[in-house]
């Protein structure tokens, strides 16, 4: 990496070198100033996790771009070396295998540490900051590598990645100067970011597109009528069109969603739903085929999202059994007080 300098100049053209400051001063300031300051990382980041664990340990920082999407990023006291390269991908790998509920849950249970606010509803909170999106507007993730320099092998492996694997990962670096009583901080492209941020698709656009998502998938009169049993089963929801489906909501929180594919239409339950009456939901898998989301998951389990697709002729055969389903989610949340 090259060495950064810089000088002063003053009115009559005097130049004067500015001294880097001993790297531990700036190691200790660096964490510090990025939280308060997030927009020396990414113009308009929102950092929403700090120290959030993953099963490879803690990350440094979490945000949300312009974009909507979830950056992770590894900050070293010090000079990068190839082992940060690896461990920020064990950290997004973790967090990206997340179901998009359980990403958002985990991120609000995480969030309120070391100067990062409190978010008590991470889902909510996507939403009114992103113009309704829904959570699958989070990924891909972004991955930033951060130091006070980097050796040629990390910069190697990080260009190698973003230029062959279409992976979204930069290296920036910082450096610290002394002038004038005051520490001057350098930011150092080392890795250039991705693609610049796709322009957000309004609520308009998002539902557009889903309706001719649901044309192509030749399934329209079936998703009318899995959307029409929501509607009277679930009364007072709400809907929010994704990039996958139609979002069922009660409160801005999504417990249901429905998605046209080529020949089929699929009812996704979060686990928010599940664990509303988990007895009917068990009954029911042991009658209708199911998938889940990771795959081979129990179909209880909270973290997973239980799928039901079906053609036309399966759901004229389940219509029934999915709306004494829904009728019971909603009865068991109504009753619950939330």
């Amino acid at each position: 990496m090259d060495e950064v300098k810089i000088w002063a100049l003053d009115g009559d053209s005097k130049v004067t070198p500015l001294v880097s400051r001993d790297q531990t001063d700036t190691e200790s300031l660096l964490e510090e100033t990025l939280v308060r300051n997030p927009d020396l990382l990414i113009p308009g980041l929102r950092l929403v996790g700090r120290q959030t664990p993953t099963d490879g340990g803690p990350l440094d920082l979490l945000g949300v771009d312009e974009d909507g999407r979830l950056v992770v990023f590894e900050l070293k006291r010090g000079t990068l070396s190839r082992d940060a390269v690896a461990q920020i991908i064990d950290y997004a790998s973790d967090l990206d295998a997340k179901t998009d509920v359980a990403l958002a849950e985990h991120i609000a249970a995480n969030s309120g540490v070391g100067g990062i606010d409190r978010i008590e509803d991470f889902e909510e909170w996507y939403g009114e900051n992103t113009d309704g999106q829904g959570l699958d507007s989070l990924r891909p993730l972004r991955l930033f590598l951060i130091g006070l320099g980097a050796d040629e092998r990390t910069e190697r492996m990080v260009r190698f990645l973003a230029a062959n694997t279409g992976m979204d990962i930069s290296l920036l670096t910082f450096h610290g100067f002394a002038y004038d009583g005051k520490t001057l901080l350098a930011r150092q492209v080392e890795v250039e970011p991705g693609p610049p941020p796709r322009r957000r698709p309004n609520a308009e656009e998002r539902r557009e597109r889903l309706k001719k998502k649901i044309e192509d998938s030749g399934m329209s009169e079936t998703f009318s009528a899995v959307e029409r049993m929501f509607e009277t089963n679930w009364p007072g929801f709400s809907t929010n069109p994704t990039s996958l489906g139609l979002s069922i909501r009660f409160k801005n929180r999504s417990f249901a969603r429905i998605d046209p594919w080529k020949g089929h239409v699929t009812i996704v339950f979060f686990g928010r739903a599940k664990t509303l009456c988990l007895d009917e939901f068990r009954q029911l898998v042991q009658e209708i085929r199911y998938e889940t989301y990771p795959r081979n998951r129990d179909p209880l389990d909270p973290r997973a999202e239980l799928k039901f697709p079906f053609t036309a002729d399966e759901w004229k055969q389940h219509k029934d059994r999915l709306s004494a389903l829904t009728s019971a989610v909603y009865e068991a949340w109504n009753n619950s007080g939330q």
